[in-house]
């Protein structure tokens, strides 16, 4: 059976591996981590075979397909299924490998992968990320059916809001009732009544206002007048929709579902002839409209859109989990206090359901079964599923989502008398959470929510009038007589206390990033994380700063990018709190996040701590995110190091303060400063690391400034420190030999004495240094996070200083000026100006060296430092070129590896000869995998540095792994990035082969770990 599937799974090593599954498993336990939809529509798509990653799966094959005609219809559903991007499909004499998110131009089929070797579709290849990224640009998101969903909407909404003046709620209304109309005829449900047949006969009715109406008056009277009703309020006035829709604005609709240009002048062809929404996540539908609500609402109050991978990822976390440790229950009630377009509550809904159906197997085996399921699915959705929102166009696409999950779950021949439940003012209310005199608070007070999951409001900046959310904390904070507050107005901050205002098990909020790591202006440090901390007890913290840029793209807003998820609950009990070991979890970029949003979560990112730290310790949060234990060692090692703050705060000794302001409402004569003959070029931009380029004075021309500052600020010597950053988080710092005028885009430190004179060369190289940009990753509030940018006090000026007393970096300061002298006088670059960048390079090499000695920087600190500035900002903000070198695979033999072994070397040879024994390693190579093998032995090693090299066919060393016991070995090994494990005669560690894995920080962590596993091992605890 399935002879050309089988042999081609086997020349790209996919055969019997643990990711691929055939058509029969999806009647099967094996693949009940796909949702209920996600499995319906593959076994209505049929495939032969699937091969997942993370349960989503990514490669399809069909063996013989001879009808063109139904391989067409079916290429179209894979599109419409919009989550496999590799079509395999063999047409009787070959295989071909089509791109299951683009379709052909003629739009009657899939278009093929282009420029495709069979050995790119190579398990290693696949499962190591290089498949996607050869093929990433075929892959992009203009080519999908959510993409075009989207814009097809959009463009209909645009035409009659802009050009029609008809309210966005009236368009909303239109699309979302021909939605479902579509979406009946699409589940081919028996519409003889409504004289529907097809979707031709569906816009013969539109083309008619009146027998539109009566349709749509049918369609809400027989499946529930909650469906988008025909009377809702506009302006605080009731209105009915047919009094203001004309056949012009149905034609413009009938355009619309018909397919092609939906405007004579349009680039964006409507595809609503090809959408199956039997097939398309209602999700889709649902989001898509939380994007026009956002973005509608951004200014007004902060709403988001929640993208959909969030959304499974807590639902996951959360409502299936539960299930899983609850299995003989199906009732799971949750509310989403900000629901926006429903998205959590639909899934909630479907996995309820699914539940229901594993507890409840024979639903379907009688006509009377099948009746009770019926009435029980409408139970399902009304006991468990609440939600509240300001925006009652949000609150009307929600219940229309859940009523299609409804439905979705029904039979098409039991859909047609299935009568929908009344929800508004039941489970759904249109309310402000903090209206405490609303009815929801009696309402929703009553229940017992399981979970409160949500992705409410980011907003700071609103009407100067006290808002509701405000009186809110104020109350509450004089009920509790606590220190509750909630900093720059930050309305996300107060839903994730008003929460606890109801009875539930678990919250799951996405906020935006900077709550946990913000430094109040007000001096009041982490006053909310505080409150926190000491009143709920945090399960997991996911943080997602670090891909901000990839979760956010299709915002309007790119400044509201990050975001963080906290699980958590009420606790009082302080002892508890401080005891409570949080999970936190900080995601990196990676090729299978920033093409399909999966998230793959790395060991090294997964840290644990007791929230007793972070109370007493508000600092750690941010070394949690790029950092590790041995981070927080090395920084902890310098709080009691005096600040370079501390130094230059000294009046004596400094003056210190930003540059001119020149626009303004005050007038300030500036006939001194005009004097000075130089300026800094472009306002900053002529300011880099250890070089400057002067202009002449911007002010000649100027009589008036806003603030002109003190004259001595812009006097030589004076050190001169850019607001911004280096792409390599390095301050743009440099000294000016002459007076020089700047903006307040510049911070100058005056030296007041010879002793300060001596201090800001010091400054000079440590603002330029790799260790200031690995203090700065590590405990700077917005880089990272936010955005690439440092306060002065808070951050540069929080780095610890020790100062150079012998003027050593004075004579490399002076160096680098000639040698950058030299180099600004080359018009263009030749020899001599790469010659001149190669001795640059080297005076800021021994800069850094001679950093790590004042410093006494030890080895693994040095580590700490390189992994950095060699890796994390690389990957955050480096080249596409640089990105790849740090994923790029090891040579055979290169001493990067050896250096990893060195470590282990160095520490276990000195512990095993005191026993009279010898260690050694031994390096088992592949072009995917690598192992190290750290091996006891009695005598002395043969091999040069105690280093043994074998070169390995990578089957051989899985098979071998395998052969120790390993479950889910591709997922820990390529995905997780480590597999450790004893043996009787040596212990090892397994990795991809890829530069980032091996790096000697990562030898400190796992040297770390196998130290404590040795302990646990003497005292015969360890497994």
């Amino acid at each position: 059976m399935f002879k050309k599937t089988n042999s081609l799974l086997e020349q790209l090593n996919l055969f019997q591996k643990e990711e691929l599954f055939y058509f029969d498993d999806l009647f099967k336990e094996s693949t009940d981590f796909l949702n209920s939809r996600a499995k319906q529509s593959l076994i209505d798509l049929s495939p032969t075979a699937f091969f997942c990653i993370k349960g989503e799966p990514l490669i399809l094959f069909f063996e013989n397909y001879k009808d063109s005609d139904k391989q067409e219809e079916i290429e179209i559903q894979i599109w419409n299924f919009n989550q496999s991007p590799i079509v395999f499909i063999n047409d009787g004499k070959q295989w071909i490998i089509k791109n299951g998110f683009k379709l052909l131009n003629s739009r009657t089929g899939l278009d093929v992968i282009k420029n495709n070797n069979l050995k790119d579709f190579d398990y290693f290849e696949i499962i190591t990320g290089k498949t996607w990224d050869k093929f990433q640009k075929q892959f992009k998101q203009e080519n999908r059916v959510d993409y075009f969903l989207l814009n097809n909407i959009s463009e209909f909404r645009k035409k009659l809001i802009l050009d029609y003046n008809l309210n966005s709620k009236i368009a909303n209304s239109l699309i979302g009732r021909s939605i479902f109309i579509r979406y009946l005829i699409d589940r081919e449900i028996n519409l003889d009544k409504y004289k529907i047949k097809n979707q031709n006969d569906f816009h013969n009715i539109l083309a008619e206002k009146e027998d539109c109406y009566k349709l749509f008056t049918e369609i809400l009277e027989d499946f529930g007048d909650n469906l988008f009703p025909l009377k809702y309020k506009i302006d605080e006035e009731i209105i009915s929709e047919n009094e203001f829709v004309t056949n012009e604005h149905l034609s413009i609709l009938i355009a619309l579902l018909k397919g092609g240009k939906l405007l004579k002048d349009s680039t964006i062809l409507s595809l609503f002839n090809l959408y199956d929404f039997s097939i398309i996540p209602i999700e889709f539908i649902s989001n898509i409209y939380e994007r026009f609500i956002g973005a509608e609402n951004q200014a007004v109050k902060g709403a988001y859109y929640t993208p959909l991978f969030l959304v499974d990822y807590i639902e996951k976390e959360t409502v299936k989990h539960f299930f899983n440790s609850n299995n003989e229950t199906f009732n799971c009630k949750v509310l989403d206090p900000a629901c926006g377009s429903g998205v959590f509550l639909v899934e909630t809904l479907r996995l309820i359901i699914n539940q229901y159906k594993k507890i409840n197997p024979s639903y379907k085996d009688s006509e009377d079964n099948y009746t009770k399921y019926k009435i029980d699915l409408i139970n399902l959705l009304t006991t468990n599923i609440f939600g509240i929102d300001k925006d009652e166009n949000a609150i009307s696409v929600a219940i229309f989502s859940l009523y299609i999950t409804l439905l979705d779950n029904l039979v098409p021949k039991s859909i047609s008398d299935f009568k929908l439940p009344a929800l508004v003012n039941k489970n759904f209310f249109v309310a402000d959470f903090f209206d405490l005199n609303h009815d929801f608070n009696i309402k929703l007070q009553k229940h017992s929510f399981e979970f409160i999951l949500g992705n409410p409001p980011w907003k700071t900046k609103h009407a100067k009038e006290k808002q509701l959310f405000e009186k809110y904390v104020e109350n509450r904070k004089r009920i509790e007589g606590s220190n509750l507050e909630i900093d720059n107005r930050e309305i996300a901050e107060a839903f994730l206390v008003r929460v606890s205002d109801f009875n539930f098990n678990e919250a799951a909020l996405i906020v935006v990033s900077k709550i946990l790591y913000k430094v109040s202006r007000k001096n009041k440090k982490g006053i909310f994380r505080n409150y926190l901390l000491n009143n709920f007890s945090l399960r997991k913290v996911i943080e997602l700063s670090s891909v901000r840029h990839q979760i956010f793209n299709q915002s309007s807003d790119s400044a509201i990018a990050p975001a963080t998820i906290i699980f958590y609950k009420k606790q009082s009990d302080e002892s508890l709190l401080r005891e409570n070991i949080i999970k936190h979890i900080s995601l990196k970029p990676n090729i299978f996040f920033e093409v399909f949003k999966l998230i793959i979560i790395e060991k090294y990112d997964i840290k644990e701590i007791t929230q007793g730290f972070l109370i007493d310790e508000d600092w750690i949060w941010k070394v949690l995110v790029y950092g590790n234990i041995l981070d927080y060692q090395f920084i902890k090692r310098f709080k009691s190091t005096k600040s370079i703050f501390d130094y230059i705060n000294n009046e004596k000794n400094f003056l210190f303060g930003k540059g001119i302001i020149v626009n303004g409402g005050d007038e300030n004569k500036i006939l001194d400063h005009k004097k000075i003959d130089h300026s800094i070029i472009s306002k900053q931009k002529g300011l880099r690391p250890f070089n400057i380029e002067y202009s002449a004075n911007f002010l000649e021309n100027l009589e008036y400034v806003h603030r002109p500052r003190k004259l001595s600020l812009f006097k030589a010597p004076v050190l001169l420190v850019g607001k911004g950053i280096t792409s390599e988080f390095r301050a743009k710092a440099a000294i000016s030999s002459i007076d020089v005028i700047y903006t307040d885009a510049i911070t100058g430190i005056k030296p007041l004495n010879d002793y300060a004179k001596n201090i800001i060369y010091t400054l000079e190289s440590l603002f330029n240094s790799d260790f200031f940009s690995y203090f700065l990753l590590q405990t700077n509030s917005s880089i990272g996070i936010e955005r690439e940018q440092s306060h002065d006090k808070d951050d540069k000026f929080s780095i610890p200083l020790i100062i150079d007393e012998n003027g050593i970096l004075k004579t490399y300061s002076e160096e680098l000026k000639l040698l950058f002298s030299q180099r600004n006088a080359r018009d263009f670059s030749d020899y001599e100006s790469q010659d001149l960048d190669i001795q640059i390079l080297q005076v800021e090499k021994q800069i850094n060296s001679f950093l790590n000695k004042l410093y006494n920087i030890s080895p693994s600190e040095k580590a700490l430092i390189s992994y950095a500035n060699n890796v994390t900002i690389p990957l955050l903000k480096g080249s596409i070129e640089n990105k790849r070198k740090i994923i790029g695979k090891i040579k055979y033999k290169e001493h990067f590896l050896e250096n990893y072994a060195d470590i282990f070397n160095d520490h276990f040879s000195k512990r095993f000869k005191s026993d009279g024994n010898y260690f050694e390693t031994e390096i088992l190579w592949s072009e995917f995998t690598i192992l190290m093998k750290f091996k006891i032995i009695p005598n002395p090693s043969t091999s040069f540095n105690a280093i043994q090299w074998s070169k390995n066919d990578n089957n051989e060393l899985l098979i071998f792994l395998t052969k120790l016991g390993f479950e889910k070995l591709s997922e820990n090994l390529y995905l997780q990035k480590d597999i450790k494990g004893f043996e009787d005669d040596f212990f090892y560690i397994a990795k991809p082969n890829q530069y980032k894995s091996w790096h000697t920080a990562l030898a400190y962590l796992d040297l770390a770990e196998f130290i404590e596993a040795f302990f646990k091992l003497d005292n015969g605890e360890y497994i």
